[in-house]
């Protein structure tokens, strides 16, 4: 922790049934100095994912879903790109990242939507991969597959994941938004290099079922124990055994040592089968790792954004197995959501005054962007952030996104502007609106 500048971490660990470790180690936040504990809330980030795909299962349990009927079967609306995709897409291939799209992860920091308006734009967001190819991480998605959960049980999905895991699990303390887990009187606030970071509302975007979840050692230990008991809890079925095995049933190959099945990674450690998934969210990181044969279930969650979670999970494991330790990267701090940009090259001047490269630009995912001239140069502002815009060369000009082309029309006019916000397809076209 002093290497990496982590203001606070807990570890939990539970062994054939009984919890052995439970501890917190440094501070909630810099500026309080309070202790972290057992019961502190952290930020789960894509943790989240097995709490959807258990959510998805109880609803299948019910009768109101099926893995592998295509979701218009239930949302007639819904439609993706591809229109391949549209007819076919299953819940499962939503939770086993194999839509064919990339993570699209820009939107859900930039613009504020209701979860069902996201869904709805989906259609709009390119693949660039044919669907159920290959393995493409998509938080997005798991958003679709959540939504779509809590729309056939008549309720939303943070009531699913609430009634359907929270209770009968016996997770009193966590929460799905941190919103609420402010209200608690343990919760870690967000860091990252050592400075405080604001909350990432999810429910502000449209977004949850990919990672809202926040929760501490003590709830997350019944969690893992519910798990390593096939499903039980408290003396209660919460998931039935015909769902617990296609929860775990490998589905996308990942690469060559692990596949994805809904909501986790299955694999191995050290030549032990396991069961894992980690979180990563503005300020958190978190990991989790299941040894089902040895009846082992490790957490670990930081208030800061380094590889430390996954580290000190990967060590416990080494510990109880009685392993030696296994080699490990150097500290590394996770990457930023925005690339550096690219350095500005003297070139031609645009073709027109900067201010009439000013208005209001169209996307039918990302709705309405305001691009402004102020400061001698220009900006995009979207709900959430906004993009600063450096000239280089004629209607191209730099950004952290990377490179932003302005386009004009026959009349010389200013008609689209072209913005890099998802690297693995080719450029989303703003189309300037003739409405102020």
């Amino acid at each position: 922790m002093r290497e990496q500048h982590v203001p606070g971490a807990a570890i939990g660990i539970v062994k054939d049934g009984k919890v052995i470790y439970a501890k917190g180690y440094g501070v909630r936040e810099l500026k309080s100095k309070q202790p972290v504990t057992a019961k502190t809330l952290f930020a789960m980030g894509s943790v989240t994912k097995s709490f959807t795909a258990l959510a998805v299962a109880s609803v299948i349990d019910e009768g109101k879903l099926d893995w592998d009927k295509p979701v218009r079967e239930y949302l007639p609306w819904f439609r993706m790109f591809d229109p391949v995709a549209t007819e076919l897409i299953t819940v499962r291939d939503m939770l086993t990242h194999r839509s064919g799209l990339p993570r699209h992860d820009f939107i859900r920091f930039s613009t504020h939507l209701s979860r069902e308006e996201l869904v709805r734009r989906v259609r709009y967001l390119e693949p660039n991969k044919t669907f159920r190819d290959v393995y493409q991480y998509n938080n997005l998605m798991f958003v679709t597959a959540g939504f779509l959960a809590g729309h056939q049980a008549g309720t939303t999905w943070e009531e699913l994941v609430r009634t359907r895991i929270y209770q009968p699990v016996g997770m009193t303390l966590s929460t799905t938004s941190v919103v609420d887990s402010q209200k608690s009187a343990d919760f870690a606030r967000p860091h990252s290099g050592g400075e405080e970071e604001k909350f990432y509302v999810y429910q502000t975007f449209g977004v949850g079922p990919n990672g809202a979840v926040n929760s501490c050692v003590d709830d997350m230990l019944k969690y893992l124990r519910m798990w390593l008991d096939g499903g039980t809890a408290q003396g209660r079925t919460v998931i039935s055994k015909k769902q617990f095995t296609e929860l775990w049933r490998p589905v996308t190959v990942v690469n060559s040592t692990a596949s994805y099945a809904p909501g986790w990674q299955i694999g191995s450690y050290r030549g032990h089968a396991s069961v894992s998934h980690g979180g990563s969210i503005t300020g958190f990181r978190a990991n989790v790792l299941l040894l089902p044969q040895e009846r082992i279930g490790i957490v670990a969650m930081i208030n800061d954004e380094t590889g430390l979670a996954g580290t000190l999970t990967d060590r416990a494991a080494d510990l109880i197995l009685n392993l030696p330790p296994a080699p490990r990267p150097g500290n590394r701090t996770a990457a930023s959501r925005q690339r550096a940009s690219a350095q500005s090259a003297e070139g031609a001047p645009p073709a027109k005054k900067l201010e009439e490269y000013a208005g209001v630009y169209e996307h039918p995912a990302y709705g309405r962007v305001a691009v402004r001239h102020e400061s001698g140069g220009l900006s995009v502002r979207f709900d959430a952030l906004s993009l600063n815009l450096r000239h280089q060369h004629y209607e191209t000009f730099q950004s952290s996104q990377g490179p932003v082309r302005f386009v004009l029309n026959e009349k010389g006019q200013v008609a689209e502007m072209h913005l890099p916000l998802e690297a693995a397809v080719k450029p989303l076209v703003f189309l300037k609106s003739a409405k102020p």
